[in-house]
């Protein structure tokens, strides 16, 4: 009996949001690595047979330094370790032109016991006795992703187990497991079923099952709120174990990842204080302390649109959280009925109504209702 280990997508480098660490970093940069390391130490406490990397172990073909040396830190830990590994190149990782050179050519260099596959063509690895790993790395197009799966399916071996590993999206049925990102490549499950025993694939960035012998680890941390998980995949990310003997795969959670966390509020009814109080109330469901966080205000009234503070909302809500997106959002079926319960006669009419719906302090309203009254007039007189 053997058991593989796969680890995907770490995006090492990879940025966003404009927080910083202590350091000055930007802290989902941190992340990552911190991630990605975690995801190392969490395969070896596996006490695996061999460990492979299903691709985009970096966020870019040309990763920053701190990146490669994230990146090489990690694989450092593995050949020390004496484990067996293989990483193939995916679709953020892998240069448009092959002259531009890859990242995983020096990987290759400095660790001469570990196996990179990067070249853009299927190549059989045989990680271990009884084991013929098919590595289908990143391919310059859909057609020659097809061509390579195919040759690699070919080579298959009467004397092995035969596993393929490649890093691509995949179409089942009414489901794309799929983001129309950079490099992308889109298979349909009938490519890769071609009578591989396994199959264990990068770029989904959720544990999941595309076929009986097919699945994707998922990704080492989270991205965006697509990574929310769906259906009966983990909350968690984290790594997938194969036992070769029984075809048994499991999902490992690694904890540790920041989190995501999305709220809904219902705001028709609301005022503005009524609003703020409502978003703490939410905050309190669950811990929110670094979290990413992201607010939908739904069918909030036009008035109300104008009148919330976001950046307020969300310091006093969730003051811990890392980010807090706020989105308010109108109802424009209500707004419709609203308009069409009182039809407009006149720009000063709706003049009226405006000041009536917003607080106006230390003004006169009397005298900017009167101010503005007379120059919509003035100007409908003008226009006649």
């Amino acid at each position: 009996m053997s058991r593989l280990v796969a680890i995907a997508d770490a995006h090492l480098g990879r940025a966003h949001y404009q927080a910083v660490d202590p350091n000055g970093l930007n802290q989902r940069e941190v992340d990552f690595a911190a991630s990605w390391h975690r995801a190392v130490e969490a395969a070896l406490g596996l006490d695996p047979d061999a460990v492979l990397i299903l691709g985009d172990l970096f966020d870019a073909p040309r990763p920053t330094y701190r990146a490669f040396r994230e990146g090489a830190r990690g694989l450092r830990t593995l050949a020390e370790a004496g484990v067996p590994t293989l990483a193939i190149s995916g679709n953020h990782d892998t240069p448009r032109l092959r002259e531009s050179g890859s990242p995983y050519a020096v990987l290759a260099d400095a660790f001469p016991s570990l196996r990179f596959v990067y070249r853009g063509g299927y190549e059989p690895v045989d990680l271990l006795d009884g084991l013929r790993v098919h590595a289908v790395p990143q391919c310059t197009d859909d057609l020659a992703l097809k061509d390579q799966i195919a040759t690699a399916a070919q080579a298959r071996s009467g004397d092995h187990l035969n596993l393929l590993v490649t890093h691509a999206a995949v179409t089942v049925l009414a489901r794309r497991y799929t983001y129309g990102d950079v490099n992308e490549l889109e298979i349909d499950l009938s490519t890769l079923d071609a009578g591989f025993d396994r199959i264990l694939l990068g770029h989904f960035h959720n544990f999941a099952r595309v076929a009986p012998n097919a699945w994707y680890p998922g990704s080492t941390d989270t991205f965006s709120f697509k990574d929310l998980p769906q259906h009966d995949e983990p909350a968690v990310k984290g790594l997938l174990s194969l036992d070769t003997t029984s075809g048994t795969v499991r999902h490992h959670p690694v904890p540790g990842g920041r989190p995501l966390r999305s709220y809904r509020l219902d705001a028709f009814d609301l005022t503005a204080p009524e609003v703020y109080e409502a978003a703490a109330g939410l905050a309190t469901l669950e811990d929110t302390e670094g979290a990413v966080v992201r607010l939908f205000v739904n069918r909030a009234r036009p008035e109300l649109r104008r009148l919330l503070d976001r950046r307020q909302l969300a310091a006093d809500a969730f003051a811990g959280a890392l980010v807090v997106t706020v989105q308010v959002e109108t109802d424009e079926d209500e707004q419709a009925a609203q308009l069409a319960a009182q039809p407009v006669t006149s720009l000063a009419d709706e003049w009226d109504r405006y000041l009536a719906s917003v607080p106006i302090e230390g003004y006169d309203r009397d005298r900017l209702a009167g101010m503005g009254r007379a120059f919509l007039q003035q100007v409908e007189e003008e226009a006649r």
